[in-house]
This record gives C-alpha cells, structure tokens and sequence, in this order.
C-alpha cells in the first residue's frame, strides 16, 4: 500500500504538515513546515520538535518561546521543588486560570515588554479580577521572567517596571468595618453554642481541641500519639496534614487529591504546646485506635469531610439563632487568641502560643479591645491640662 503524500520536493514525494510554534509581538502566529515519507513521520518530527521547544534544547534561528509554551515546563521542573504542594497548586491555578487563557501567553517572550505585562494587568482588572488575584499573577510572572533572563530567554524582566492596578472606588465604609475587626472569631456565648451542637458529632473533641490549643487544621489532624508528652503535659507540633492536587506527568493536568503529611506552616509553626487541664484531660481520655490521636472509623480524619460537617453544622446554626454569622473551622484559632486575651493574657504570651514569628501578627487580635485603644489616648489628657 503506497504512502500518503501531499507535496513534491525535487522530484521527490513528502507529506508535509504545518504547525504554529509561538506568535510575534503583534499576534501574527509563527509557523513552521515538517515534512516526512508519511504523514504519522511528519507529525512525529512536528511533535518531537515541539517537544525539544518546550525542553528548551533547540539552538537554532527558528526557535520561539511563548508563556504558555516555557512557563509550564518551568512550573513543572523547577517551582516543584521549591514548593510545598498546596503553594504549587495555588501557582499552577493562577497559571490556568489568569494567565494561559490571555493573548499574552502565545506571545514570543523575547518581544514582551513591561508595556505588555501593563497592558495585561490593566486588561485583568478591566475584565473583573480582584487586586488579590492579579497580585498573584505578579508573583508568579515576575519570578518567572527572572529566570527567563538569568537563563538567556529575555534580555530583561519586563514585570520590573510595572504597577497593580489599583481600586479606585473603596468602600470607606466597609474598610473602617474591616478595620474594626480584621478576622472572624466565636464570642464566649457562641462558644457555648458551638460546643452544645457539636456535642454528639464524631467531631467533638477536634472542636474542643482547636479551641483549647489554638492549633491549625492540618497540626491537629497530622497530631500523632509520639507527639504527647503526658508527664510534662507537653503537645509537640511537628506535623501538617495537606490535601493536595496531584498532576499527571504527562499531560500536567490535575487528576485528583491526595493527603500528604508535611513539615507545619512555618519554622516557628514547630514548637511545644502546654496542656491545660481541660486539653489533658481531653487526651488522656481518647482511646489508641491509631498512631493518630484523632480519627473516625479508625482512621486518620479526612480534612474534606471535616470542613463540610463544620460547614453544615454552622449553617444549621445561623438558621436557628439569630445574629449567628458564618465561620469556618480555621476560626477557632482566632477564637483561642482572642478568648486568651479576654481572660488577661498579654500580648506576647498569646503570640508564643499562637506561634507567630512577629508580634505585629499578633496585634490584630488588640482589635476586639476598643475600649483599650480609648483608655491609651485618653493618658494624654494631663499633658493638655
């Protein structure tokens, strides 16, 4: 059965198909001819030259470098592994999600300058996205381009001389109100409330333990028994469950979840804890199904299914009881500190246990003490006297 062919080369016979490897400044696509005995030849050189385009192993004339082509493979080979895997995602999201889909990305990177990525952070805020989004865009971009020009990619980071489009209309009401009270947290009655509804859930005491310690979701759900100190009465914080996506290593699209045990949020995440009598208590009286200290069924708890019993639990309580606003699980850390601070904690104890690395993270709980902020301008009363 003869071959297949579509073009005449010098008297000799090829199949030849044309692919767009990149696109000039203006948006003109780039092409390029390659031309094989068969058509499934001419493909495969096609695709293996895109591949090596990609790789970033071609060193001829007609090479060409897109966002969506380079940006990918930098993702993949390099940013992984200097990522943790919740941090990776939020990268390969922001990618997808507000930056692949734009004209931008199929731009050759060596004709992009800052007035382009202007441009296309002025065109994110025109088509809605938050300040917070393109942020994440900048941050993602600048790095990226950083590299591209240590590598030889692009002359110079076009991201260095660009600005974030700023909101101009600000709701001054709504920002005094955020200032007001800057977090969520559970008032001592709301407490009460919580506790009463939690009272025959399998989550009981995860609830009261993250009131009671101040503790972070994936701490208390990664918290293991060799991590008590019952003579010391000591909680040592070592370990942070994440549920993470997991990619496809050929295709890099995300094909599900899974949960990893990790290192905690940060250096000074890593630290003791002390038992009060009530947490204590609360440990000592668990029963050893697990190397865990808090499962269900036997197992380690699912931090999906956590946050949707919570989640329903809460909505059932804002229909039941008036002035009761949503809240989620990660509140309940707010809701130590502040409960800390009520009942005369100082400031710099709080930030030890809430495990702050600045004592600036902690000042924002000072917000639900106005009546201290009164009292400290009023000591200057005498000087006007």
């Amino acid at each position: 059965m003869a071959k297949k062919t579509n073009t005449t080369v010098n008297g000799y016979d090829y199949y030849r198909t044309t692919k767009t490897i990149g696109h000039k400044a203006n948006g003109i696509p780039i092409k390029k001819q390659f031309y094989g005995s068969s058509k499934s030849e001419a493909e495969q050189k096609a695709d293996d030259y895109i591949e090596k385009l990609k790789n970033g192993i071609l060193a001829d004339k007609n090479k060409c470098y897109t966002i969506n082509i380079l940006l990918p493979e930098w993702l993949f080979t390099v940013k992984v592994n200097e990522l943790k895997d919740t941090s990776f995602e939020s990268y390969e999201g922001t990618y997808r999600n507000h930056v692949e889909p734009y004209e931008i990305s199929n731009v050759d990177i060596c004709n992009i300058k800052s007035i382009m990525i202007q441009n296309f952070y002025n065109k994110l805020a025109d088509d809605g996205k938050s300040e917070s989004n393109i942020i994440k865009v900048h941050k993602l971009l600048n790095p990226f381009f950083k590299y591209c020009e240590k590598e030889g990619y692009v002359e110079k980071n076009p991201c260095a001389n660009t600005t974030i489009p700023q909101n101009k209309d600000i709701d001054v009401d709504a920002l005094i109100e955020k200032k007001k009270i800057p977090f969520k947290y559970f008032t001592t009655e709301e407490v009460k409330i919580l506790r009463k509804e939690f009272e025959d859930n399998k989550y009981k005491d995860v609830v009261d333990f993250a009131l009671g310690t101040g503790m972070r979701e994936g701490e208390i759900v990664g918290l293991k028994w060799i991590h008590l100190n019952f003579e010391k009465r000591e909680i040592y914080v070592k370990n942070n469950t994440t549920r993470s996506a997991v990619y496809d290593k050929t295709t890099r699209k995300k094909v599900g979840y899974e949960t990893k045990n990790g290192k905690p949020k940060t250096e000074s995440s890593i630290d003791i804890i002390p038992m009060s009598d009530f947490i204590y208590n609360l440990l000592i009286n668990l029963p050893r199904t697990s190397e865990y200290v808090f499962t269900a069924n036997g197992h380690q708890i699912d931090k999906k299914d956590l946050q949707k019993v919570f989640k329903k639990k809460i909505l059932k309580l804002m229909k039941e009881n008036k002035g009761f606003t949503y809240r989620v699980f990660h509140d309940l850390r707010h809701t130590f500190a502040v409960l800390l601070l009520l009942n005369g904690t100082d400031l710099y104890t709080i930030m030890k246990l809430m495990r702050h690395k600045k004592l600036s993270s902690t000042e924002i709980y000072l917000a639900v003490l106005p009546e201290s902020k009164q009292n400290s301008v009023n000591t200057l009363n005498s000087v006007f006297d």
